[in-house]
């Protein structure tokens, strides 16, 4: 009786999806060990009050922001004639140093320092996912996106949790310098136990002179799908940092344990949201109605959140719109993979991460701008947005190109 042998290019795909999933979730979970005491850590370093304290923590997210601007699509480029992996690397090598800076400030404003070197130089889940997308087949790049989105969400929702544990033992200092030590350690797996990429090298023409890549040329579909993931992205912001205060609202004095509950439900959801609805429907049908009806149940979970009174209507809400949310990235990632060339991959999430950037700005404000008036309004705006995104998808957005 014949056995069959294992493929051993089977075996390099799985090794690169674990290495990368790992490596990302890794990150993100010690990413997320300081960033949710970070008002708290202004008050340390001088902030004169709370408002004080997230005015800063506000300003050192439009600095990520905007250095995430300038510095997705430049990385994107050099990752495409240099290599995904290194690009990789030192996203996570800069994610560490970002860590670092942090831990010796001795004020307030040098926040903007710390977050803005992290939105310039480092950006490390576009270029995990650029990575991803080219270390396998296109018929397993669904897959693939997956299980570093799953990981990635993990890594977030288990990182607040380390990060209280963390404190408690070394201070926030000392917490915060320890994940710069623990994600620079991480980079240095990367090197070794991720696979390299393969980066096409430059032909010459009958002269002996460099042909240069083809330019990248976006499509419409290719539009659409960084449309899509700009609104993922801007929704989830609006809908955590409004959170807080409609729970206040609702809860009152155990506003703290309610904020809790519902974030970590809701990561938890959102790792779930990946690895289970993405995984069993978004495969299963065709994209395009998945991605339709997904955002029109996204749309009634923003209104339950609009409709929610008590503690126990609205994390339940929450609890579902994450996992809604998060279920459509993986899907949305593969569309902007398959509608660029594999030679183009790292300028296309380059362009994805400016787009990130862009949603991390524009959320926050709008919710700010809602909460001056009614964040149940806000909830119902966004449920709108929701059904006119379902409508766009549905009727323009056109199934990838055939996986080979």
């Amino acid at each position: 009786m014949k056995h069959r042998t294992a493929d051993p290019a089977d075996a390099l795909y799985l090794r690169a999806v674990t290495a990368i999933a790992s490596a990302t979730g890794s990150t993100s979970l010690l990413m997320n060990v300081w960033f949710p005491f970070l008002p708290l850590y202004m008050l340390q370093v001088g902030a004169k009050d709370d408002a004080a304290a997230l005015f800063w923590v506000a300003v050192g997210a439009s600095a990520q922001g905007a250095g995430r601007l300038i510095g997705g699509p430049l990385w994107g480029l050099v990752s495409d004639k240099l290599g995904r992996k290194k690009m990789f690397v030192r996203a996570v090598y800069f994610a560490a140093l970002t860590s670092f800076v942090l831990a010796v400030i001795n004020a307030p404003w040098q926040v903007g320092i710390a977050l803005g070197l992290q939105g310039l130089l480092s950006g490390f889940v576009p270029a995990a996912v650029a990575l991803m997308s080219v270390s396998v087949p296109d018929a397993k790049v669904r897959d693939a996106l997956n299980a570093v989105s799953g990981a990635q969400y993990l890594g977030s929702a288990i990182g607040p949790a380390v990060g209280a544990s963390m404190a408690l033992a070394f201070g926030y200092r000392g917490a915060i310098f320890t994940s710069g030590l623990l994600i620079a350690a991480v980079a240095t797996a990367v090197i070794f136990v991720v696979p390299a990429d393969i980066v096409r090298k430059k032909e010459r023409d009958a002269k002996g002179a460099a042909i240069e890549l083809p330019p990248f040329k976006p499509t419409v579909q290719f539009a659409l799908a960084i449309l899509l993931y700009f609104s993922l992205f801007a929704l989830t912001t609006f809908r955590s940092l409004a959170t807080p205060i409609a729970l206040k609202d609702i809860a009152a004095a155990s506003v703290t344990e309610a904020t809790g509950l519902a974030f970590a439900l809701g990561g938890v959801a959102s790792a779930l949201g990946v690895w289970v609805l993405s995984t069993r429907f978004f495969r299963r049908w065709r994209l395009r109605n998945i991605l339709a009806i997904t955002c029109v149940l996204t749309a009634l979970g923003h209104l339950a959140l609009a409709a929610s009174h008590t503690v126990w209507l609205y994390v339940p809400a929450f609890t579902a719109a994450s996992f809604l949310n998060a279920s459509m990235m993986p899907a949305t990632n593969t569309m902007i993979a398959l509608n660029a060339s594999r030679d183009r991959r790292g300028t296309a999430f380059g362009i994805a991460s400016a787009a990130q950037a862009l949603a991390f700005m524009v959320g926050p404000m709008s919710a700010a701008m809602f909460g001056r008036f009614s964040l149940k309004l806000g909830f119902i705006a966004v449920a709108g947005v929701m059904l006119a995104l379902a409508a766009l998808v549905a009727f323009a957005v056109r199934e990838p190109p055939v996986e080979k």
